[in-house]
């Protein structure tokens, strides 16, 4: 499987297109190290305590958990367990983008996403195509 990708909390990938525009050869992979450096998420990808009570993140700046998980289930959902690699402890798990995709476009196109949903795997579906190209 040589089309892995890794997907990112929304917070990372918030972050990344942000960053993306500052430093054109930043990667998702240190926006997320960095966030977690500087105490603004976890290793879940959830803001800490800290950053919620100084402000830096808000409530209103992430979408509802269960809304958020019943989109990742249902993206993941329509793929094969074969499609998701154990790469190691550190990087967790790799996902083929070619499947990923092709789960993408399923629920954007029965309509089963979130309005928020729909929006973010429209991103992951761009990121995954550019790195086509």
């Amino acid at each position: 499987m040589k089309n892995m990708n890794i997907v990112y909390p929304p917070l990372v990938e918030q972050a990344y297109q942000m960053m993306k525009k500052l430093n054109k050869n930043v990667s998702k992979q240190e926006v997320y190290k960095k966030l977690i450096e500087i105490n603004m998420i976890d290793q879940q990808g959830k803001p800490t305590k800290w950053a919620l009570d100084k402000g830096y993140i808000s409530e209103a700046s992430q979408p509802a958990e269960d809304e958020t998980d019943a989109d990742i289930n249902n993206v993941f959902s329509r793929m094969l367990v074969s499609a998701f690699r154990w790469k190691n402890k550190h990087d967790g798990y790799a996902i083929d983008s070619i499947e990923l995709k092709k789960a993408i476009l399923s629920a954007l196109k029965d309509g089963s996403l979130s309005p928020i949903g729909r929006k973010h795997w429209l991103e992951v579906l761009a990121d995954i195509n550019s790195q086509e190209d």
